[in-house]
């Protein structure tokens, strides 16, 4: 069994991250081997000592292709084109790919048994962009039916063989090169577009988003229904297989919400990334707001010495009977503001649901270089029309 990951160096950290998860969840004597495609000259020796730490049989494979030509979004690399060149790099028929922003909770290894027949790839249903017409509004030309289904290409079980005999690397490449846009998600946008139809559909657990991670960004560039079906995104995370971390806003960089997926992420991370990438979030214990009691000092003292004079103290006797009280005491008029420690005041990530979308139940447009999937406006600012990229 073949697992491919492609990144550079800027995502090295994340690779360690996502290779520890993935050791955690391989059974032993897994059998296993796992190709790095790597697309630019930086250092790998620390990502592969990792992968020996932890049990992992990994080789790097350098790409060696001139990619400058073809497009880029502001937070991408060249990294994710890797993928495209999997029939040439891996010598499987059979390869399970996956981005290096992910986190796994269970054996991927399941997904080995997925039969392909003649089919190019298995993948799961986008949950951002769900439907092809609308992914690829841009150049479609109306040829896709309404209900056809858009994949996320994150997690995909690769049919190399199929791709070989389909030509499919060099096909993509040329559909890139014809468009007169820049495809909004670039190679992804190219493998729907050739496969539609004829791809299998896995499992949604396999690649879930952190889509509720996304409620503290303004609501118009909110994931879709996401005022709507919170708490169904909460299930969907809480049951994930993968955890996909789409996006610019990643767990590893600075600033992200402190979050049950934030925390999940962690749980896999190497002393070595928290010590270069500070976190701006602190632990569950340390609250980022200050709570009641750090503001003001407390006002309930012992009851030898009372803060305010009660009615008793304006009677002739002062001392009552502890059990009949003669009237109700100040502290008993006035609620204590402080609370119990386990339940700050200001809570850190409120588990209500939020408004609901302002812009109605339709797909959100994302602002430029944000958080989520991204726009037009998100595109490298090149010619419309761009020549093949040059093989060196």
């Amino acid at each position: 069994m073949r697992i491919a990951i492609a990144f550079d160096g800027q995502y090295a950290s994340a690779a360690r991250n996502m290779l520890s998860s993935l050791a955690r969840c391989l059974p032993p004597k897994s059998g296993v081997r796992i190709s790095a495609l790597m697309t630019d000259d930086s250092p790998s020796a620390d990502v592969v000592e990792h992968a020996m730490s932890r049990g992992l049989d990994l080789e790097v494979v350098r790409l060696r292709r001139d990619l400058s030509d073809l497009p880029l979004l502001r937070y991408l690399t060249g990294a994710t084109y890797a993928r495209l060149f999997l029939p040439e790099l891996v010598p499987d028929d059979v390869a399970l790919y996956m981005d290096v922003d992910v986190v796994l909770m269970r054996d991927v290894t399941e997904l080995f048994a997925t039969d392909l027949g003649d089919r190019p790839l298995a993948a799961v249903r986008d949950m951002w962009r769900p439907n092809l017409h609308e992914a690829l509004a841009g150049g479609s030309n109306g040829r896709f039916a309404p209900d056809a289904p858009y994949f996320n290409a994150g997690v995909m079980l690769c049919n190399l063989r199929q791709w070989r005999r389909e030509s499919l690397t060099e096909r993509a490449l040329d559909w890139l090169a014809s468009q007169d846009q820049v495809p909004v998600c670039l190679e992804q946008d190219a493998l729907n577009a050739l496969t539609h139809g004829r791809w299998i559909e896995l499992d949604p657990r396999w690649n879930v988003f952190p889509m509720t991670d996304f409620r503290d960004i303004p609501p118009e560039a909110w994931p879709p229904r996401l005022g709507t079906e919170y708490h169904a995104y909460r299930d969907q995370e809480r049951r994930a297989f993968v955890l996909h971390f789409i996006g610019s806003r990643k767990p590893w960089r600075h600033p992200y919400p402190d979050t049950e997926n934030l925390r999940r992420y962690r749980h896999f991370t190497t002393p070595t990334v928290e010590d270069l990438t500070p976190n701006p979030v602190t632990s569950p214990s340390r609250p980022t707001s200050p709570t009641v009691e750090d503001l003001t000092p407390n006002p309930v003292t012992s009851p030898s010495r009372p803060t305010s004079p009660t009615v008793e103290d304006l009677t002739p006797n002062p001392v009552t009977s502890p059990s009949r009280p003669t009237s109700p005491t100040v502290e008993d008029l006035t609620p204590n503001p402080v609370t119990s420690p386990s339940r700050p005041t200001s809570p850190t990530v409120p588990e209500t649901p939020p408004l609901a979308l302002t812009g109605g139940g339709g797909s959100a447009t994302l602002p430029a270089a944000v958080f989520g999937y991204p726009n037009r406006r998100d595109q490298d600012k090149r010619p419309e029309r761009r020549k093949r990229p040059r093989f060196v």
